[in-house]
């Protein structure tokens, strides 16, 4: 299946195919596992439930960021190829070469 088919048929998730390799991350995510895991032994549920809550909602604005950075980044690529192809050093003269 081509890649227009699969964003068509929507089987195509990057923000859930994604798991960066950067050890930095891992040690990040390693960090606030930790320290969500001692909060939960220490607060109450009252107030475990509120920063599960925070965490829920901070999870929802890096989805939105995330989306924002694609548009950009899909954009910027776009607008590059089409510079590209627009080049005025290009002949378009399929019967010529491409000297530049």
């Amino acid at each position: 299946m081509s890649i227009m088919e699969e964003l068509y048929n929507g089987k195509i998730y990057p923000s859930e195919q994604v798991l960066p390799a950067d050890k930095g991350y891992r040690e990040a995510n390693r960090k606030v596992d930790q320290l969500i895991s001692e909060l939960e032994e220490n607060l109450s549920k009252e107030d475990y439930a509120k920063i599960d809550k925070i965490c829920d909602c901070l999870t929802d604005t890096q989805d939105i960021m995330c989306m924002e950075f694609f548009r950009l980044g899909l954009s910027m690529g776009l607008l590059l190829m089409k510079e590209a192809v627009d080049n005025p050093y290009l002949s378009k003269n399929k019967n010529e070469n491409y000297d530049l």
